[in-house]
């Protein structure tokens, strides 16, 4: 096998929580009051349906084809020629994701917290450090996993001091527009929600199987309340002009303060969420990199991880020159190209493996 690492069922669960969120809660909640304004609370809870469905999905095609990934199994399922051109397309849509991640982390700390350093010193370090962790192995990412996101989730009680400021009046009037912007609204959650396809690549490696499902589902349900969480914060603390900033929440947390002293809140904010985007860039780089190697057929995967990074940071500049285009991107294009290639595709193959299965049986 490509991957001999082994990790434990809720060690998936401290891997997959920043893989979704570490870049959604930056820029999901200025989207979200866009669309559905006073009602942006209610996008996460009927973003999340998706994330429990791709879940639920990849441990059905789990079952089918176990100790395979999708580059593998999609093979059976739909014939060589079709499943290695889905494998490359994968693998392409995994370097390409991982770019435009790595590009969003140092778009934020260049302009943001360090705004006199060049912007490419960013992308370097974090991938850098990224590949080391994916080389490294699952193991590794798992490891380092449980400590960032333990001080990632941490730092989100942060929140908790804004309480005295909230104004619970932002959260009417109720459905003032109907349902079609908070559904709008939900489209955006439902591209991140989505990226539990990525349970494809460490379903196969966990030791306790039995217990995948539990906790990939378990895992969903916590993304849901950490941004149901974040989005009341953001409406409550500034109502619906979050839709004209690009971070709302670093805007909320700057202003907290502590009896006029204890402040700039945004500093623990800010190196949480860089552990968190490791994370998350190193669980891309390594979907990359596990899918190319098993594409065409070496040996191991990690002979190729800094040649990938190099290719992901040529990504990271060449498709989004801007925060303008950044956001666009993700209110037009990203809904529908992340929900297709990672929970429709995929509900297609488990569509066609049932078929499969069930024609075997009666024969």
């Amino acid at each position: 096998m490509v991957e001999k690492g082994r990790i434990t069922a809720p060690q998936t669960e401290f891997i997959m929580i920043p893989t979704i969120i570490g870049t959604a809660i930056l820029s999901i909640p200025s989207i979200d009051a866009k669309f559905a304004g006073h009602d942006m609370w209610m996008t996460p809870i009927l973003g999340s349906l998706i994330g429990f469905l791709t879940v639920y999905i990849v441990w059905r095609l789990h079952e089918l084809y176990p100790m395979q990934t999708p580059i593998e199994y999609s093979e059976r399922i739909i014939g060589k020629a079709a499943g290695r051109v889905f494998g490359l397309l994968l693998t392409l849509f995994y370097i390409h994701n991982s770019g435009i991640i790595v590009r969003e982390y140092s778009s934020f700390i260049s302009t943001n917290v360090m705004t006199d350093t060049p912007i490419i010193i960013f992308s370097i370090t974090i991938l850098f450090v990224s590949a080391l962790a994916v080389r490294g192995g699952l193991e590794v990412i798992a490891r380092t996993a449980i400590i960032c996101t333990t001080l990632f989730m941490s730092s989100s009680v942060v929140l908790l001091l804004l309480i005295k400021d909230i104004k619970l009046g932002y959260l009417l009037p109720f459905l003032e527009n109907g349902l079609l912007p908070v559904m709008k609204g939900t489209l955006i959650h439902n591209s991140w929600f989505s990226e539990f396809f990525l349970l494809a690549f460490i379903f196969p490696y966990i030791n306790n199987q039995k217990n995948g499902l539990k906790s990939g589902l378990r895992a969903s349900l916590i993304v849901m309340f950490i941004l149901l969480y974040v989005n009341f914060f953001v409406l409550t603390a500034i109502g619906t002009s979050a839709a004209n900033l690009f971070y709302p929440v670093y805007v909320i947390i700057r202003s907290i303060t502590v009896y006029n002293f204890f402040e700039n809140f945004e500093v623990l904010i800010t190196a949480s969420w860089v552990l968190g985007n490791f994370v998350k860039i190193s669980v891309f780089l390594y979907a990359a990199s596990l899918s190319l190697a098993q594409l065409f057929r070496f040996s191991s995967y990690k002979i190729i991880v800094f040649p990938l990074s190099v290719l992901v940071f040529i990504f990271s500049y060449w498709d989004l020159p801007n925060l303008v285009v950044k956001v666009n991107y993700i209110s037009t294009i990203q809904p529908f190209y992340l929900l297709t290639i990672q929970t429709i595709i995929p509900l297609f193959l488990l569509g066609i493996a049932l078929i499969k299965r069930k024609r075997s049986e009666s024969t």
